[in-house]
């Protein structure tokens, strides 16, 4: 008998170790909303409920989860305010945690185990499906199992780094018009797809395009995909644009008040279709600029710009590229993102002499080349000399995602 109750004191305490909620990821849709809570051990016993919404409290679906605590990198208050998702909250029970999920109507709830150690919730508003746009329960299965999202299941499980490449405009917002009738929107997807193909087969990284065909997708939804998808790299590339058919040439932004004149002009004109954005200045900015973020972009953005007028010239020859330079502004996806992040301007379209080497694919295949051949040596030197980025908790764009906390060489 004393044998078997030492052998219960020493399997007990392993038995009641609590699980660590560690992440918490979120997926918007239509109508949709999936929740998935990541911890580093199962959570048995899991209880459910839902409370409508009242004068004075917003309607509520709560999970209490058994045996387990909040891990550090997961916030006690997460603002979303999106899609009818207001804000989540965590509560210490003292032997659960309460996991609420605050919105502006009533949704079915569903939560089921998923993978080895979490929790997938499904919020759906009556009358609606599962919207197809999220990702799918295979898909999330195999992501936690270490294959990316935007990789097919099944493959074998890899760490990688994930580039959001975003082509700028779209569909009813064809961004500036060339003399010979370009669209910037084109141009935009035509590089965007070869920098894409280009990342993934040369660097061995994960990419999403924010946009893959001619259509709308606001700023806000860019930069919101960046940041639940927890990119490591967000880069934006588009065609400028001036009054007048003189200006010519390449340049390369990232994160700031505008360097000059110009470049505060080419930042409203970019944020055009941002119907609450202001460039007179932001408080987030200040912000972003404490987290360290906003070097990493500038060296991100420099890397690009020489890189690109350098490889150009070689092939084009000196007095055809002109270099504007890496210069800073106030555009709204480069702020609203959470990852070093750049806006690459390929050249005028309202030049003539650049319109016309902005339309031949060779001209498109080469900028393409040239971005990754940058993205490549800013990666490699990110690790070689041990700087890394890091955000911090607490800041979260516009609401856009959960808070996190990410740190470690890039």
């Amino acid at each position: 008998m004393r044998l078997i109750f030492l052998l219960l004191l020493v399997w007990l305490p392993g038995q009641a170790k609590a699980a660590v909620l560690e992440k918490v990821r979120v997926f918007n849709g239509n109508g949709h909303t999936r929740i998935l809570l990541i911890a580093d051990s199962p959570i048995a016993g899991m209880e459910t409920r839902s409370s409508p919404g009242t004068a004075i409290a917003p309607a509520r679906a709560t999970l209490i989860l058994p045996g387990t605590t909040r891990g550090p990198d997961v916030g006690e208050n997460i603002p979303i305010q999106e899609r009818g998702i207001q804000r989540l909250t965590l509560a210490d029970l003292g032997e659960a945690l309460q996991f609420n999920i605050e919105m502006k109507s009533a949704r079915m709830l569903r939560a089921r185990a998923i993978g080895k150690a979490a929790i997938l919730v499904d919020l759906t508003m009556p009358g609606r499906g599962v919207d197809p746009s999220l990702p799918t329960v295979e898909r999330l299965d195999a992501w936690l199992r270490g294959v990316s999202l935007i990789r097919a299941a099944g493959g074998p499980p890899r760490n990688r780094k994930l580039v959001v490449v975003d082509p700028g405009h779209g569909g009813r917002d064809h961004g500036a018009i060339g003399t010979q009738g370009t669209r910037e929107a084109d141009i935009a997807l035509e590089i965007s797809r070869r920098t894409a193909a280009a990342l993934q087969e040369r660097l061995g990284v994960d990419v999403i395009l924010t946009r893959n065909r001619d259509e709308f997708i606001s700023l806000r939804d860019r930069a919101a995909l960046a940041n639940t998808e927890n990119a490591d790299l967000f880069v934006s590339i588009h065609a400028n644009a001036a009054f007048t058919d003189g200006p010519h040439g390449i340049e390369t932004y990232s994160l700031s008040s505008a360097s000059d004149a110009a470049a505060a002009r080419v930042a409203r004109r970019e944020n055009v279709m941002a119907k609450e954005w202001s460039d007179d200045g932001d408080p987030l900015l200040g912000r972003l600029i404490a987290t360290g973020t906003d070097r990493l972009s500038k060296e991100l953005a420099h890397e690009v710009q020489s890189t690109v007028v350098r490889r150009l010239r070689a092939t084009y020859g000196e007095a055809k590229i002109t270099d504007l330079g890496s210069k800073t502004a106030m555009f709204y996806v480069l702020v609203s993102t959470r990852m070093p992040a750049i806006l690459f301007e390929s050249s005028f379209v309202s030049n003539p002499e650049d319109e016309r080497r902005l339309r031949t694919p060779h001209f498109q295949q080469a900028q393409a080349d040239a971005i990754v051949a940058a993205i490549g040596s800013w990666f490699a030197r990110r690790r070689s000399s041990g700087v890394c980025g890091r955000w911090l908790p607490g800041l979260v764009p516009r609401g856009e995602g959960p808070q996190r906390e990410h740190s470690g060489c890039l």
